[in-house]
Formats: C-alpha cells, sequence, structure tokens
C-alpha cells in the first residue's frame, strides 16, 4: 500500500508536527549519550503520523524495534517473557532496543489488570527506550501511565501539507491524478494523513466522480485500515472493535469486503465461508432498512467483520492493493445519465399521468424501441420532429435514451 512504500524512515520525513518531533530528536540525543530517559507517550487523533513516527524514530537512529500493538497486550505471560527479558538486555551488535507499544489505549478489559501491572514493571526496571502511542491518552485504562511518562502530542496536518505529500506521491507513482482531486482529497481528509495517502490511492486510476463515494474523513479508522483487520486478524474481537471505531457505512464496508475476499483469501473453503457470513451481513443490513429496527445492525456489522475475519483458516494474501467496489463505481460513473433519465421522466409525468420511477422502468424501454423503429421508417429528422412534438423531448434527450449518439 501508499501508506507504507511512502512511511518516513527518519523524523525528517514526518508531515508537520515540528516541535513534536523536535521533542523525539532530543528524546533520541539522550539515548546516545547513555542517559535515562522516561519512556514517550506519542498521542493525537488517528492518521497524524503516531505509528510512522515511532518508526522513524528507530530506523533513522539505528535502534533495534521491538513492537507489539493491542492484539498483544491479551497474554499477560507472553508480555513478560518477550518485554521483560528485551528491557533488561542489548540488541544485536549492542544496539539500543526501543520498546514500542503501539496503540496501548486499545488494552483489552479482560486483560486490563495483568497488562497494566507488566507495563509498569517495565517502566521500573528498562534500560532501553520505551514508546507508547494512543489516541486518547486521557482514556482511564492507562491512567497509570500519566506520570510515567513525557507527553508528545501530534496534530492533525493542514490541507497545503497533506497536498505536498500527495503531489509527492503521485510524482513517485509516475501517474497523472487532476490538482483539483489531490486538492478535494486533502479537504476531505480532516487532517488524516493516512486516510488521504489511502483515498489517493482508491482514486489511482479512477474516474474524477468517485470521490463524492468517499465522504469527509471524520472517523478513527479509515476502511483500509478497518479492512487489514478484518482480513489479517482471524480473531472475533480486533475486527468489530475496529467497525465500532470507524464511521464506516454498514452497507459501504459490505461492498468494500465483497470486492475483496477472493483478493486476499487463497483457499476456496475459507472464501465460501466469507460470502456466507457477508450474505447474512447483508440480510441483517437489508432487513434493518426494511422494518426500520436498527439492533439489526449490529448483527450484520458483527457478521461482516468478525464473521469473515474467522473465515480465515490462516493464509491471507497481502500483495495486491484494495479494489474499489465495482457496483460502487458503475452507480458514480453512471450517475450523469442517472441524474438526465430522471430529468426526462419528470418532463414526461404530466403527459404520462404517472409517476417517475415506473416511467424509468416500464415506458422508457418501450419508448427507446419506438425511436428505433421510428428512425428505420422515418429517418433520424423526421423521428426528431415526432418526438418533440408528441413528448417534448430533444435530440440530447433521445440520444440518453437510446444510449447513443442519433448521426
Amino acid at each position: 500500500m501508499l501508506s507504507d512504500k511512502y512511511a518516513p524512515t527518519t523524523l525528517n520525513g514526518i508531515i508537520g508536527n515540528y516541535s513534536a518531533v523536535k521533542r523525539l530528536e532530543e528524546f533520541a540525543i539522550k539515548i546516545h549519550k547513555g542517559e535515562r530517559t522516561k519512556p514517550v507517550m506519542i498521542f493525537g487523533a488517528t492518521g497524524t503520523g503516531k505509528t510512522s513516527a515511532a518508526h522513524a524514530l528507530a530506523y533513522g537512529n539505528g535502534f533495534e524495534l521491538l513492537e507489539l500493538n493491542s492484539g498483544d497486550y491479551r497474554n499477560t505471560e507472553t508480555l513478560k517473557k518477550v518485554l521483560l527479558p528485551a528491557a533488561r538486555s542489548r540488541g544485536l551488535f549492542s544496539r539500543n532496543i526501543m520498546i514500542f507499544l503501539d496503540e496501548v489505549d486499545e488494552l483489552s478489559k479482560k486483560f486490563d489488570a495483568g497488562a497494566e501491572s507488566v507495563i509498569s514493571q517495565l517502566i521500573r526496571e528498562s534500560r532501553q527506550p520505551i514508546v507508547f502511542t494512543a489516541t486518547d491518552f486521557w482514556d482511564q485504562k492507562i491512567s497509570f501511565l500519566r506520570n510515567a511518562v513525557d507527553k508528545v502530542e501530534f496534530k492533525k496536518a493542514t490541507s497545503s501539507e497533506i497536498i505536498k505529500l500527495l503531489e509527492k506521491i503521485v510524482k513517485g507513482e509516475n501517474t497523472e491524478i487532476s490538482k483539483d482531486v489531490v486538492q478535494e482529497i486533502a479537504r476531505r481528509s480532516d487532517g488524516d494523513i493516512r486516510g488521504a495517502i489511502n483515498d489517493l490511492e482508491a482514486m489511482l486510476g479512477a474516474d474524477a466522480s468517485l470521490l463524492e463515494s468517499l465522504g469527509m474523513r471524520d472517523r478513527k479508522i479509515e476502511v483500509f485500515g478497518v479492512l487489514d483487520r478484518i482480513f489479517t486478524s482471524g480473531d472475533f474481537n480486533r475486527p468489530r472493535n475496529a467497525v465500532a471505531k470507524s464511521d464506516i457505512d454498514i452497507g459501504m464496508l459490505i461492498n468494500w469486503i465483497d470486492e475483496n475476499i477472493p483478493k486476499r483469501y487463497p483457499i476456496r473453503s475459507d472464501i465460501s465461508n466469507a460470502y456466507q457470513n457477508l450474505s447474512k451481513a447483508s440480510l441483517f443490513y437489508e432487513k434493518a432498512g426494511r422494518k426500520s429496527y436498527y439492533g439489526y445492525y449490529r448483527y450484520a456489522s458483527i457478521l461482516a467483520s468478525s464473521g469473515v475475519s474467522m473465515s480465515n483458516s490462516g493464509r491471507v494474501t497481502m500483495l495486491k492493493q484494495y479494489d474499489f467496489p465495482s457496483n460502487i463505481r458503475y452507480l458514480s460513473s453512471s450517475k450523469k445519465d442517472r441524474n438526465a433519465m430522471n430529468s426526462i421522466a419528470e418532463r414526461l409525468a404530466p403527459i404520462l399521468h404517472t409517476n417517475k420511477k415506473y416511467i424509468i422502468h416500464n415506458y422508457m424501454p418501450m419508448l427507446k424501441t419506438a425511436i428505433e423503429g421510428s428512425i428505420k421508417r422515418e429517418g433520424v429528422e423526421r423521428t426528431k420532429e415526432i418526438i418533440s412534438m408528441q413528448f417534448n423531448l430533444y435530440e440530447d434527450d433521445m440520444e440518453i435514451i437510446l444510449g447513443r449518439k442519433l448521426s
């Protein structure tokens, strides 16, 4: 994915947040001098570059990286076996090991107490630098960390900073995309850098009208991040939580999953099981709308996320990028024609004494046949006169109905 391909390898590559980056650079200098440092907590909204900054801090300073994320915190014994020995030792070739606990505010409720104890012990005993990230620094689950860390806040990037980055990626990919689209992606991103890059990836080679399907980005986890957790987790909680923390419409998510199951699951039985769960999710989603009982959305969400995730028997293909849902692509690309058809039906309604929907589904096919027959018998010019006189339709209208040019 482009977000991985263009991830910064040093702190100089971080977008914006200059004062925060300077704090991290000072942290690295102290480590190189052999000074004991408090752990650093990088916190801020999703997509501001927290995880990228932690990686850049490690790679740019030659630290070995020991990384754990929220899915690893559930097993306290594993935390003890992995974290504590690393905290007391030196890395390969006597390099520093940077212990990185990502998304620490996502500690599972079931394992909070054990994880808290191990992490507190880690901070007391570690001879190695420790970096945490969190979206919500004030989450009650991590209140035990507040006085034990140095806070480094990452703020949302500006539109101009995101535009500059997107233009660099477009140039690096040797592709073409209009400046208007780049600017619109940046505007919609609401400061979410990773989200903007993912939206750019979705738009490469696509019609500009598809921008309407992306929507404004005002969510914690964007669609590519949610899809990653669904297809790679293989468990119940992480995919469900990812969907719960996003603002992605369940209907839209079902379309994304539907399009990408065969690209991610190479085993036929996994594909079959995933589609069975997704079809049930779709049924609950449709039923929620018909019955106006929105509790069904919960079942749809769980089946689409955890159900599809647990259909995976262990093999996932991640080499190809996610495909935009083809049915939404079609609806977006055909929107202009559908709007024109609606306009024609609206003008025909007083003449045919029925509603627009009935006209489009029943009268339009007959009208198309009548126009084609008239052209064969009377010719194009005479047909224009007849249709104009009887239905108040003109050449452009006839071409929309026929789906082709008259001449």
